[in-house]
């Protein structure tokens, strides 16, 4: 898996990189290798990644500030709220998805929160009733 710059990236990335991060046995160098090899040609977090000598203190510090970066809790329930809205608005005003297409999409973002930690019992209140403004009063 490839990353780059984008927010959205960040999870499916981290859930793979993660198993090589955590190994025991791997040595941080060749965590390091790993990393590298991980981001995306011509991509401005490649950029920085390169910025940082492959030494094993280096990799700590690379990985921090990829975390800093892209995998803050906050930065990605701002991310997906942001992605709930905008199908939302779109949906209300543009062009309209089939209702299924609405759902498949709904549920992508809202799983993508809940595998941060945001459980629903935080956003429902206030996303519920927005998503369901969207939807045709006869459905």
């Amino acid at each position: 898996m490839k990353f780059g710059d984008e927010v959205k990236e960040w999870l499916c990335f981290w859930s793979q990189f993660k198993r090589i991060h955590e190994h025991k046995y791997i040595e941080l160098e060749d965590k390091f290798q790993y990393l590298i090899q991980c981001m995306s040609p011509g991509t401005r977090v490649k950029e920085i990644i390169d910025g940082y000598p492959p030494t094993a203190e280096n990799y700590t510090k690379a990985i921090e500030n990829l975390k800093a970066r892209f995998g803050r809790e906050e930065l990605l329930v701002e991310y997906y709220v942001h992605e709930l809205l905008t199908l939302v608005v779109k949906n209300a005003t543009k062009s309209k998805l089939s209702i299924t297409e609405l759902y498949d999409k709904l549920e992508s973002h809202l799983r993508s929160l809940e595998s941060i930690g945001m459980i629903s019992d935080k956003y429902s209140a206030m996303l519920f009733p927005i998503v369901e403004s969207c939807i045709p009063e006869d459905i």
